[in-house]
């Protein structure tokens, strides 16, 4: 068999080959649209992104009772009453006038009313809050402006067993003053106890029989 040769092609002096210039001028390997990325830039942060749900946006209004279950964002026009089981988000640009029960409050905008939480409340840099707070927590940012009363939530004290409330006891067992005694015959009290003094040990008391 033999073997066929080479073909060859020549080019006339009107002819040559496009340089890469010119190539990469009239037809782009990668073509970016910078449109996209515009908009993609000017997207705002969703709920999703920060582990809360949008539940009114910006420019809307709602009259009337909103319930919240989890965390989420109110960033509309709101009249009325909000009760939010979770993380309540008040954004920048919200203006409420309502009565408020949440677990736990962030207030960046505008508030009216009267707020109750059962956990923290934050007061935002750029918060607006006029009314009565009820919070066991209440952290007020620099910048906030609060016009009204703040009530503290008070920790119940701990329940003994027979539904009485316990209270702390002093260094002689809950009493005034004790009078301190070398005798033998202990003192006894108007209350039925006997209190024995012992002498680098600490007093106990023995209920009378």
């Amino acid at each position: 068999m033999g073997l066929k040769s080479p073909s060859y092609y020549h080019l006339s002096q009107d002819q040559s080959f496009p340089s890469f210039r010119s190539l990469s001028k009239e037809a782009p390997l990668f073509k970016v649209d910078k449109s996209a990325i515009a908009k993609a830039n000017k997207k705002p942060v969703t709920g999703r992104d920060t582990g809360a749900v949008t539940i009114l946006t910006s420019g809307c209004h709602f009259s009337g009772k909103l319930y919240c279950r989890g965390a989420s964002r109110v960033g509309g026009r709101i009249e009325g009453q909000v009760v939010s089981e979770g993380l309540l988000i008040i954004e920048e640009e919200a203006i409420i006038t309502a009565e408020i029960k949440a677990e736990e409050v962030i207030i960046q905008g505008r508030v009216e009313g009267k707020l109750q939480a059962t956990g923290r409340v934050e007061l935002a840099s750029t918060s607006f809050f006029t009314g009565d707070i009820s919070t066991p927590v209440l952290v007020v940012r620099e910048g906030a402006q609060f016009n009204g009363h703040s009530a503290m939530i008070k920790r119940e004290a701990p329940v003994s067993g027979n539904g009485k409330q316990l209270r702390p006891l002093t260094s002689n067992g809950g009493k005034g003053t004790n009078k301190k005694t070398d005798g033998v015959t202990p003192d006894v009290n108007t209350d039925s106890r006997i209190e024995v003094p012992v002498h680098s040990t600490p007093e106990v008391n023995v209920r009378a029989l």
